[in-house]
C-alpha cells in the first residue's frame, strides 16, 4: 500500500511539472479591454450630454407653450391669467388677481389656477410646476432692475445652463433681451451660482 501511494504521488508531481500553466492577459487582450472601457466611457460621457441637451430644450419648450398659454387666454377673457379678477374663469378657480394688469408675487398661485382652469395648461390646482432642472417656474414682476414688466421665471438654474439658453434663444446678455436674469451682463459659470431665468411675457 505505502508503494503504491509514493508512486501515485510521484506521477501526480511529474504530471505538474511537465504541464506548467501561464498565468496573467497578453497584451493584445489588454489593449481589446482598455478599448472597451474607453468605448463605454465615451457612451455614458456622449449619453449625459444628450440628456442635459435635451432638459435645456424642454426649459425653453416649457417657456414658449407657457407664453402661448397666456396669450390665448388674454385673447379669450381679455385679462392677464393670475391678474384677471373678473372672468368665470378667475371667479370658478376660486382666487383672483387684483386686475392692475401686472403679476406680483401674490399671483403667482392665481395664474397657474386660471390656466388650469381655462384648459391651457395640464394639471390642477394653484401650485407652481417644476422645471428640467429642478427648481420651480415662477411669475415675477421686475425681476431686477433691467427687466421691467411681467416676466416667468425658471428659478435656481446653474449658470452654464441659463448661458447656454439665452444665448440660443434669445441674445447671450444676461441683463437683456426677451430672457434676462441678471443686473450683470455676463452669467457667473462656476458650477455654484444659479439664476432665476425669466422670460418676458
Amino acid at each position: 500500500m505505502r508503494f503504491l501511494f509514493l508512486m501515485f504521488e510521484g506521477k501526480s508531481m511529474a504530471h505538474t511539472n511537465h504541464n506548467p500553466r501561464q498565468c496573467g492577459f497578453t497584451l493584445v487582450e489588454i489593449a481589446i479591454v482598455l478599448v472597451i472601457v474607453g468605448l463605454v466611457l465615451g457612451g455614458v460621457l456622449k449619453g449625459q450630454e444628450m440628456i442635459r441637451g435635451a432638459k435645456v430644450k424642454n426649459v425653453n419648450n416649457d417657456a414658449q407653450n407657457i407664453i402661448s398659454a397666456v396669450t390665448t387666454y388674454k385673447d379669450r377673457y381679455g385679462a392677464m391669467p393670475g391678474d384677471d379678477s373678473v372672468s368665470t374663469i378667475a371667479v370658478a378657480a376660486g382666487v383672483a388677481g387684483d386686475g392692475d394688469g401686472q403679476l406680483e408675487d401674490g399671483e403667482n398661485g392665481a395664474f397657474w389656477a386660471h390656466l388650469r382652469r381655462a384648459g391651457l395648461m395640464k394639471g390642477t390646482g394653484n401650485l407652481s410646476p417644476s422645471h428640467s432642472f429642478g427648481g420651480l417656474v415662477r411669475v415675477d414682476q421686475n425681476p431686477h432692475a433691467n427687466a421691467q414688466g411681467n416676466f416667468i421665471c425658471f428659478t435656481d438654474m446653474p449658470g452654464d445652463v441659463a448661458d447656454i439658453v439665452d444665448r440660443q434663444f434669445d441674445d447671450g446678455i444676461a441683463n437683456q433681451g426677451a430672457i434676462q436674469s441678471s443686473d450683470d451682463p455676463t452669467y457667473v459659470i462656476d458650477g455654484t451660482t444659479n439664476y432665476d431665468l425669466c422670460y418676458r411675457l
